[in-house]
């Protein structure tokens, strides 16, 4: 599993844990309550590797779907 924040979103920025990562021009759709969900196109996706501190994380930004 990898913490994953995903950003570019009007709501603010929301951390997941995933298996897979979307890649570039995939749709995600985000359920996050009982009648909340965001849509949005990948955008990007960041990788940042420290592996003297054993650390990961990685960004995703979405942009809206027009």
């Amino acid at each position: 599993m990898m913490h994953v924040t995903i950003e570019g979103l009007d709501q603010g920025t929301i951390e997941v844990q995933l298996e897979i990562l979307p890649r570039e021009g995939e749709y995600l759709k985000i359920m996050y309550g009982a009648d909340a969900e965001i849509e949005g196109q990948v955008a990007s996706v960041n990788h940042y590797i420290n592996q003297h501190a054993n650390e990961q994380k990685v960004r995703i930004s979405l942009k809206p779907i027009n």
